[in-house]
């Protein structure tokens, strides 16, 4: 199996010792923090998604216009952008990236987070509209024809995008959550299942890679498992003070 070292990018000076400072978005700290993962030779950034914070797809598509090979892998929660307009936006991050993208599935685990944005579905629910949403982006990132939906939380009609993702048939699909709904989606649309990044047999992940694992045989599939940083890990750490040398 390959290993791929994923870190993350901020857009102001933060850390888990270090509160924020400055503006919220600091243009000139966002290079400096994708090009020193790319001189330290990450394979991909991670750019997160926050009720309070700045547009993951701007700072995604400036992060990938400052490097030249860092891979980016954007955080996205259905439920806010319908999934046709999702598919067309992520497939247009991926020809201006040159094909370095990956999207992140995260339903939200957090009512009082969700609720900030205006959704107000129950956990479960979520992860019910996250497999509607995800099948819906594969639709039509790989469709030749206009395409008809009717389903339990989107329907539309002839919709269609001539703009198709540079890597084929879609760009990689991460995918968190450990609850059993999410490991249950996961099996079903995952091309990569993230888990926090902990020691074997803590705090359940040996469980939730097994059952990812089950899922994914159910499903027919296979399924890369990777650890996911923290975004308060003391890599961030050090890569935000790389960030802040140059």
């Amino acid at each position: 199996m390959s290993v791929e070292f994923i870190g993350m990018i901020g857009t102001q000076p933060a850390s888990e010792i270090h509160p924020p400072r400055g503006a919220a978005i600091d243009v000139d700290y966002v290079r400096r923090f994708s090009q020193a993962h790319e001189r330290a030779g990450f394979d991909r950034i991670i750019i997160g998604y926050f009720s309070n914070g700045a547009d993951g797809f701007i700072v995604a598509s400036y992060a990938a216009f400052v490097t030249q090979r860092l891979g980016l892998m954007l955080a996205h929660r259905p439920g806010f952008v319908a999934p046709t307009l999702a598919a067309r936006k992520l497939a247009t991050l991926d020809h201006f990236s040159g094909g370095r993208l990956a999207v992140h599935i995260i339903s939200g685990g957090d009512d009082t987070d969700q609720n900030k944005d205006g959704d107000f579905l129950a956990h479960d629910e979520r992860y019910a509209r996250t497999d509607e949403y995800v099948e819906v982006l594969r639709r039509i990132w790989t469709a030749d024809k206009p395409v008809d939906h009717q389903g339990r939380y989107y329907a539309f009609r002839r919709a269609f995008s001539d703009v198709k993702p540079v890597q084929k048939p879609y760009p990689p699909i991460y995918f968190g959550g450990s609850s059993d709904a999410a490991i249950a989606i996961a099996g079903k649309h995952a091309d990569v299942y993230a888990l926090w990044g902990e020691p074997p047999g803590g705090s359940g992940q040996d469980d939730c890679a097994r059952a990812c694992r089950g899922d994914v045989a159910w499903e027919g599939r296979a399924v890369q498992l990777i650890d996911a940083p923290d975004p308060g890990t003391v890599g961030r750490r050090g890569m935000a003070a790389s960030a802040e040398n140059y």
